[in-house]
């Protein structure tokens, strides 16, 4: 094997092991947000994104880039956690989302 090839397959190696780590870390948030908040990871990464707007709104655009989500996806979560599938202590009081998707 070449040098450069074997640059290649270390990078290769990382990229697995990082993917591998990050698998197994959503995997862990996941049961967590599960167990705790009736939660799931999308829900709570599209949550966060709109409480650290800070009073501001977002576009449905723009969340669903925060979450890597499609426009279609992101606007049926947020649907559903305005229609109560999110409620009491396991959300944020207002969303600040605008209601019509851009």
């Amino acid at each position: 094997m070449a040098t450069s090839d074997d640059a290649v397959e270390v990078r290769a190696q990382g990229w697995r092991r990082l993917a591998a780590l990050h698998g197994f870390i959503e995997s862990a948030l996941e049961r967590e947000l599960q167990a705790e908040h009736q939660l799931s990871v999308v829900e709570y990464t599209v949550l966060d994104a709109l409480n650290r707007q800070d009073g501001w709104h977002m576009r449905m655009q723009q969340l669903a880039r925060a979450a890597a989500l499609s426009g279609s996806a992101t606007t049926r979560l947020v649907n559903r956690l305005e229609d109560g599938a999110c409620s009491g202590a396991s959300c944020a009081p207002t969303t600040g989302v605008a209601s019509t998707p851009s």
